[in-house]
């Protein structure tokens, strides 16, 4: 069978594991720093977004459809950053984090701290991009640019609590499987590659992520969107983030703990062992997936695993 080159499920699960571990070791100030530098990047892939698709007047006058792909293309140029720099990223820490609490490698302080400082630091990031990086550069020039970015922050708003929060679900949802793409990639272009398309696939459904929009909001108020900030809380902070809390908690955490965290034996017994060689099923199976040739020892292909293991202890993914 040809060699597929990506982590499997059981091994990939491992390295979240090491990613969670890692986030909690974070000295207070390189937490506060890397959630401010998460923000910005976040807001920088929106930025491009606006300009990008703001700027296309005619595409979305007469092909709304590819106008939306245009924009969920450009979007993700903010999360591949976050991947290669390492930084911090709240609504993929929804995931990482509750899953290494589900296995008891980490606290509920370790949790509440990670979450609470990436939140606040990549709010602090967003504003600091939106304001001095944005409307005071004038990145947005043109009236189109300009309308494009308002009605987009009062479309964001002006929803159902409901819609909100459900959309707010299916984006970490999504979320979560850019940082299990990226994190089962073994080289960079593959990372980003695997982080682009549940990214993209986000924004084109037309889901919320609640860091993007500390940019995208107070952008559009900047250029006259009809939101006031009680209701941008309300009716957009509140019901987002609390639908991305849920989506990267039940349907990213919970659902691979359950599936390869609370039993790794077991996990790697039944799971698929992409970067495995062996086709014969009839090989013993290794803790991390991997499937041994019968004529290579036991502890030889399990010390090699470890070392590889060892080397991405700060791996943190999106």
């Amino acid at each position: 069978m040809q060699k597929v080159d990506a982590h499997s499920p059981p091994e990939t699960c491992r390295l979240i594991t090491q990613s969670g571990l890692a986030k909690a070791a974070l000295t207070w100030p390189d937490l506060i720093l890397k959630s401010f530098i998460g923000g910005i990047f976040i807001s920088m892939g929106a930025l491009f977004d606006l300009i990008i698709a703001g700027g296309a007047i005619g595409v979305r006058a007469n092909n709304p459809s590819l106008a939306t792909l245009l924009s969920g293309l450009v979007f993700p140029i903010g999360f591949a950053m976050l991947t290669v720099t390492n930084v911090e990223l709240a609504t993929s820490n929804m995931f990482v984090m509750v899953y290494t609490l589900l296995q008891r490698r980490t606290t509920f302080y370790d949790l509440g701290r990670n979450w609470v400082v990436s939140y606040v630091g990549n709010l602090a990031g967003c504003l600091f991009f939106a304001g001095f990086l944005t409307w005071w550069t004038n990145s947005l020039s043109t009236d189109a640019e300009q309308s494009y970015a308002a009605s987009g922050a009062a479309s964001r708003v002006n929803q159902q609590w409901s819609v909100n929060f459900l959309r707010g679900v299916g984006c970490n949802w999504l979320v979560a499987m850019a940082v299990f793409f990226a994190t089962a990639a073994k080289d960079g272009v593959s990372k980003i590659y695997g982080i682009w398309i549940p990214v993209t696939a986000f924004c084109v459904m037309g889901y919320q992520h609640c860091i993007a929009n500390f940019f995208l909001v107070p952008v559009g108020m900047f250029y006259g969107a009809d939101v006031s900030v009680g209701k941008y809380i309300y009716q957009s902070v509140i019901p987002v983030t609390l639908g991305n809390i849920l989506g990267g908690v039940v349907f990213g955490g919970f659902v691979f703990w359950w599936l390869y965290g609370r039993d790794e034996q077991k996990a790697a017994q039944t799971g698929q062992p992409l970067s495995g060689e062996h086709e014969n099923n009839n090989f013993p199976v290794t803790a991390s997936g991997e499937t041994l040739d019968a004529g290579v020892p036991r502890h030889d292909a399990e010390s090699d695993l470890t070392r590889r293991g060892e080397s991405r202890k700060g791996d943190e993914m999106v």
